[in-house]
């Protein structure tokens, strides 16, 4: 029974493809061949199209001598997150030993000679049955949460480090640990943790062309809870190593595919690096309090990060205290996004919990770690824990005629 296979090329190799699947007798189109674009974005509406397909094999083609095959990597990583059943298999030249690698790293089952012959495609498919081990072997993709400040100072760094923790807490034994990744510009997770980082994320962006597990593990520092920390820059990154989009695609799928969950904190920066994160989360928590500048500051940066109103933004209103002026409607009407959580103001327990490097999430008597364990919960779709004690006033209940 013929494969159903898509194809990803330019248009000078796109019917070469096709011709050779038809030749071969083993494979049958899923659906119009996709563009290579010449750089890849995970939001592109030609890969939404490649996933309505639901294809059994994808084949990527490399382009011309002399191009970047960054967006064939991305590509090749994104397919096997997003589409796990699917087989990849790259087509490029065989002299270019730092593309076979780029692409078996980023996911390809195998990389066949340019030109594309139909011997080459059967004896692909002859090793892909024998190996029962690859055949349709999914590829699990973690959670992203990705927490984002609406201005310097809201509390990002404090809350991504307590829900990190929180979530390691709630762990199940067989899964990997959670991971804490510091994105702020001039990281202060570390100090949070009271943790000394030999490396950094600067690290990381140094080495993309060596992106693998290995080299991701031996980059972390890991906390006495068990969580493992990826530390943020002790000065500013490159600009050359902010801008590459594709590059932060490729790392950040690897850091999904080797942890079940990564929690990032953004800080306050706007830039392609923070595009990238949130273009990748699941969940987007919109740290804010409920003063007018940090209101103010969070439309505006929903604006300029999401100017479509295409992703969701999830209010978390820190250091919240009750009482008659908090308008929590009008506080959604001006950031547009919904609300999501409260934390209870706890500043004094906080300040005094960096400078011990002993967060808050760790204390569980207090009603701080309460609501950050009760937060985890939630994003991990957990019942929450029961809440104790008397309620301060009988619940009314409205009787109908």
């Amino acid at each position: 029974m013929p494969y159903k296979f898509s194809i990803v090329a330019d248009d000078n190799e796109r019917q070469q493809l096709e011709d050779v699947l038809v030749s071969s007798g083993r494979g049958k189109l899923a659906g119009p061949a996709c563009s290579l674009p010449p750089a890849f974005h995970p939001a592109d509406a030609q890969l939404r199209q490649l996933q309505a397909q639901s294809p059994e094999i994808v084949l990527v083609a490399m382009p011309a001598e002399g191009g970047s095959p960054d967006a064939a990597f991305g590509i090749i990583a994104w397919i096997r997150a997003q589409m796990p059943v699917a087989h990849v298999m790259a087509v490029g030249p065989m002299r270019e030993a730092q593309w076979i690698v780029g692409a078996m790293r980023a996911g390809a089952v195998e990389y066949l000679d340019r030109p594309l012959r139909a011997s080459a495609l059967e004896e692909a498919l002859q090793r892909l049955q024998a190996a029962p081990s690859m055949a349709l072997a999914p590829l699990t993709r973690g959670k992203l949460f990705a927490v984002l400040g609406a201005r310097g100072g809201c509390g990002s760094t404090t809350v991504a480090v307590n829900l990190a923790l929180s979530l390691e807490r709630m762990r199940r034994k067989p899964d990997a640990p959670t991971l804490l990744l510091d994105t702020a510009p001039l990281g202060h997770a570390a100090l949070h943790l009271n943790l000394k980082p030999q490396f950094t994320l600067t690290d990381l962006l140094g080495h993309t062309a060596r992106l693998d597990a290995a080299l991701l593990n031996s980059l972390l520092i890991r906390h006495e809870s068990g969580l493992e920390l990826l530390a943020g820059a002790s000065a500013p990154l490159p600009r050359n190593a902010l801008d590459n989009t594709t590059i932060h695609g490729a790392w950040l799928e690897l850091l999904l595919q080797t942890f079940p969950v990564v929690v990032a904190d953004l800080s306050a920066r706007l830039d392609a690096l923070t595009e990238a994160v949130i273009e990748h989360a699941d969940r987007i928590l919109f740290v804010t309090q409920t003063d007018m500048v940090s209101l103010w500051s969070a439309a505006k940066v929903r604006q300029h990060l999401d100017p479509g109103a295409r992703l969701r933004f999830e209010m978390v209103l820190n250091r919240f205290t009750a009482t008659p002026e908090v308008d929590l409607a009008g506080i959604e009407s001006i950031t547009h996004a919904p609300l999501l959580w409260k934390l209870p103001n706890a500043h004094a327990q906080v300040v005094e919990a960096i400078e011990r490097g002993q967060p808050p999430a760790l204390q569980n008597k207090t009603d701080l770690a309460r609501s950050y364990s009760d937060l985890a919960a939630l994003l991990l779709g957990r019942p929450q824990a029961k809440k104790r004690g008397w309620l301060p006033f009988p619940r009314l209940r409205t009787v109908e005629n």
